[in-house]
């Protein structure tokens, strides 16, 4: 797919999410108002298939192509670490901290699966929860290998493109969906935003405008994608068309009996999900002190009304589909806006 307009006040950065074989680019304009280029490009099946842990070596020139196919203005790109490439930890500290960089890493050191001399590590406070008779401060840790990200640098070097930043895909997340809540209300509540995505899944809690608790889940659109192939006797590519190709048509040109069939497959991991979120609810709701979250908004790949009324129906609490281009002039027409929100998320980054 490839969209845009040509911008006339500038504009942003391009935002680049990078997630197994597919690109997203997105390009707004300087007031960060209106998209003036988006284009995803997804590598060959035969290709993806193929691959191992490293990136396809076309990947550079899948970039390169998806650059100039966009008309992009400019080479300067932002760029997020995500599944596979981040570590997130929560961890505590005493309140009173005069060295917090010094004691969030001596706290990290042992909960990180490599060392601190290998790794990139930044960190975000969480707020403060009573553990005892004391009050602590809780840190969101984020580390990442410096090898990995020498990597992602040295893809785009390889591209022609110029990393102008390097985030987390949190992050990115939050940024997306902040644009949305402007209201008072929408700052005094807390919301939850769930990006279930290729390759894993973003959990982000805010209450009164604050992260407080960010998690990396392990469920992915491939599981889904399996669950339906060892009920239907698919293989996982078919039942990967299935579920697209249904979710795509207008609800009355759907089969009941499919619509049914995809529904009882589905049922055991939406159950997992479910169990795993209402854990995380229950843990920011008990350490935070803060009221449950007025509604989860569901993102990424799987966003979909049919997946929010499926989780809000086993959470007990209402989820619906979001859409990360809401506010924004010129959207792309496409079924699968959710898909975009990290590329979103990074194109409004701004350097403070």
């Amino acid at each position: 797919m490839v969209w845009g307009i040509l911008g006339r006040n500038g504009h942003s950065v391009i935002g680049l999410h990078l997630e197994d074989a597919t690109v997203r680019m997105v390009q707004l304009d300087g007031r960060r108002r209106k998209v003036v280029r988006a284009i995803e490009r997804r590598l060959p099946p035969r290709v993806f298939a193929d691959r191992k842990e490293d990136p396809p070596e076309n990947m550079a020139g899948l970039l390169r192509q998806a650059w100039r196919q966009g008309g992009f203005l400019g080479r300067e790109v932002a760029l997020a670490l995500g599944n596979g490439e981040l570590v997130v930890q929560n961890i505590r500290v005493p309140q009173e901290t005069p060295d917090m960089d010094t004691a969030v890493c001596n706290e990290a050191a042992s909960r990180l699966p490599f060392s601190l001399e290998d790794a990139e590590v930044r960190y975000l406070p969480a707020g403060t929860i009573r553990q005892g008779d004391s009050l602590r401060q809780e840190v969101i840790v984020f580390a990442c290998r410096r090898q990995v990200v020498a990597k992602k640098l040295g893809l785009l070097e390889e591209a022609g493109l110029q990393c102008r930043a390097l985030e987390v895909a949190p992050a990115a997340l939050f940024r997306c969906y902040e644009m949305q809540l402007r209201r008072e209300s929408d700052r005094r509540e807390t919301i939850a935003f769930l990006s279930i995505q290729e390759t894993g899944s973003i959990l982000v809690i805010v209450s009164r405008g604050q992260p407080n608790f960010i998690k990396q889940i392990d469920f992915c659109s491939r599981q889904l994608d399996e669950a339906v192939a060892r009920y239907l006797g698919l293989t996982a590519e078919d039942a990967a068309g299935l579920r697209c190709h249904h979710g795509d048509r207008r609800e009355e040109g759907r089969d009941p009996e499919v619509d049914r069939a995809i529904a009882e497959a589905l049922a055991a991991p939406l159950d997992a999900l479910s169990h795993e979120l209402i854990l995380c609810l229950r843990y920011c709701s008990v350490s935070f002190r803060i009221s449950p979250p007025r509604e989860l908004i569901l993102s990424g790949a799987e966003s979909s009304p049919e997946l929010a009324q499926a989780l809000g129906e086993r959470l007990g609490m209402r989820v619906r589909a979001g859409d990360p281009f809401l506010p924004l002039e010129n959207a792309p027409v496409t079924a699968h806006k959710g898909a975009w929100d990290i590329a979103l998320g990074l194109a409004l980054w701004e350097e403070v």
